[in-house]
């Protein structure tokens, strides 16, 4: 897999997501080639988009400067940590023998559908007047379940079996990673 067909793969799968997950079915993607020539940049993106809105819009940036660095590490780290938990969650409901395969075919899944939500939280950051955008990161949860049964190998019939438990898993591991990011934001007297 090169850079460019990752990015080319993430931009279908907004378009044909069906075809799109049976195309990176047939590749071999690496969680690190893949995590450090697509996600890390957008995630960085994203970063950078917090940061910026924050000092865009509020009316004393100069005095909320802490907070707003805060904001966008943490943002980045813990995206970092939900892709790498989440991708242990899938992990378990993957349909191959070899574990190493199963991490990276669910690390293939969870890091494309993640991309919608990159990108849509990315401009909401950017512009906060236009937050509600945010709302449209859920078209990652369509995209993860189109391609459950290419990359996991599930049968079609269980598919969305086996969407409701990994949905309830990462909707589980988003609200404790929620709760810790809140918890240290306290702490750190934001």
């Amino acid at each position: 897999m090169t850079n460019l067909s990752a990015y080319k793969h993430s931009l279908l799968l907004f378009i044909q997501p069906e075809q799109t997950w049976k195309s990176i079915s047939t590749e071999d993607h690496s969680p690190k080639q893949l995590f450090l020539s697509l996600l890390l940049p957008l995630l960085f993106l994203m970063a950078i988009c917090n940061f910026s809105g924050y000092q865009l819009f509020d009316q004393n940036p100069s005095q909320h400067i802490n907070m707003h660095l805060f904001s966008a590490s943490a943002t980045f780290l813990f995206s970092i940590l939900s892709i790498y938990i989440s991708t242990l969650l899938v992990s378990k409901f993957a349909q191959f023998e070899d574990k190493k395969d199963r991490f990276n075919r669910a690390f293939t899944l969870i890091g494309f559908s993640f991309i919608p939500g990159i990108l849509f939280n990315s401009l909401a950051f950017l512009f906060p007047t236009i937050n509600y955008l945010t709302i449209l990161s859920l078209f990652s949860f369509y995209i993860l379940y189109k391609g459950i049964s290419p990359i996991l190998s599930i049968p079609d019939d269980k598919k969305s079996g086996y969407f409701t438990f990994i949905l309830i898993g990462l909707l589980s591991i988003y609200a404790v990673l929620g709760a810790f990011f809140i918890g240290i934001a306290s702490l750190m007297g934001f």
